[in-house]
């Protein structure tokens, strides 16, 4: 409640009283007392003004710094939308994030060299303002887009997968601890076993499903009973194979789009092949745009210094169809 009405009418029914009392006694009352009521009556004055001068100096936080959780949902309807649910934020910066998108995305495929290939292309087009990197410091950590939402969510829908682990769960250990009720798979072709609590581990071969004795992320779900389920977090470190993953993923025939699997976020490292250079090159292009032609986004890269001019790490996030399409 605001005290400020409160003080106000606090000091003026005061001031009353006494200019009441003053009016009406006239010179029936004491000296001293009326000396009494007329010096409360000045202190009373400059109490207000001295309310109005401290609180009037105080500078007013702009509406843009109210942080995107604390906004009214009807103040966020157009980011609600376009993001599926993700963003809250004014539509006047919501707007303004689609402008950065739209003038970075422009500038993704620059370059064919393959010497600095990741250096020259590819960068995030939009941020998360709580990012937050889960896991090791180093390698096997991954930089989630505010993992804080999923708090918010009703507990049975947190899926997720981590594809690839080399027997390491720090990643997996350090959502659970922020996310204690989330259901998460681990999978990789040795065979590890998961921490007590923290994950179920899968012993398989992730990739296109076809020729090589590997599934597809399609055919982990259908045997896990995930079919009809949104998986909120994907990481997937599978050392090359991501290509065939994505590639079978997300080049489903129209008629089957409907059922493409709803990923929030997908954390990934990705690899240069060294067999053909042009090949991989473009290929690597040809999976990105693959990625935005589904409605995906980057927020995240970073290099990994053990082979900077070939392994990076992305984290991109799913978005609706209609923040690439509307008008700004």
């Amino acid at each position: 409640m605001d005290s400020k009405p409160t003080c106000i009418t606090f000091f003026l029914m005061l001031s009353t009283v006494f200019m009441i009392i003053s009016t009406n006694s006239g010179n029936a009352l004491p000296t001293s007392l009326r000396s009494i009521f007329t010096a409360n009556k000045s202190i009373i004055f400059l109490l207000i003004r001295f309310y109005f001068t401290t609180h009037e100096s105080t500078p007013k936080l702009p509406e843009s710094y109210i942080q995107s959780s604390d906004i009214d949902s009807k103040q966020c309807n157009l980011s609600l939308l376009e993001s599926d649910g993700w963003f809250c934020e004014s539509n006047s910066d919501w707007k303004r994030r689609k402008r950065i998108h739209r003038i970075q995305h422009k500038r993704n495929r620059i370059s064919d060299d393959r010497y600095l290939f990741f250096q020259n292309n590819w960068e995030p087009t939009i941020h998360c303002q709580f990012e937050r990197r889960i896991g090791n410091t180093g390698d096997g950590g991954k930089w989630i887009c505010d993992v804080y939402r999923l708090r918010q969510m009703n507990a049975t829908d947190l899926l997720i997968y981590s594809f690839g682990s080399n027997g390491d769960f720090s990643f997996e250990k350090a959502v659970k601890d922020i996310l204690p009720k989330a259901e998460i798979h681990t999978f990789d072709m040795q065979l590890y076993e998961c921490p007590d609590g923290i994950c179920t581990f899968h012993q398989a071969r992730l990739g296109n499903g076809k020729d090589d004795h590997s599934k597809s992320l399609q055919t982990v779900m259908k045997e896990l009973g995930h079919e009809n389920r949104h998986i909120q977090i994907l990481k997937v470190d599978i050392e090359g194979s991501e290509y065939d993953l994505f590639e079978n993923l997300f080049n489903l025939s129209p008629s089957n789009q409907a059922k493409l699997p709803y990923i929030r976020q997908i954390l990934f490292e990705i690899h240069l092949h060294s067999d053909s250079i042009d090949k991989s090159i473009e290929r690597t292009h040809e999976l990105f745009e693959l990625f935005r032609a589904n409605n995906y986004v980057i927020f995240h890269k970073e290099v990994n210094l053990d082979d900077p001019r070939n392994v990076f790490e992305f984290a991109i996030i799913r978005l609706n169809a209609a923040f690439f399409t509307s008008q700004l």
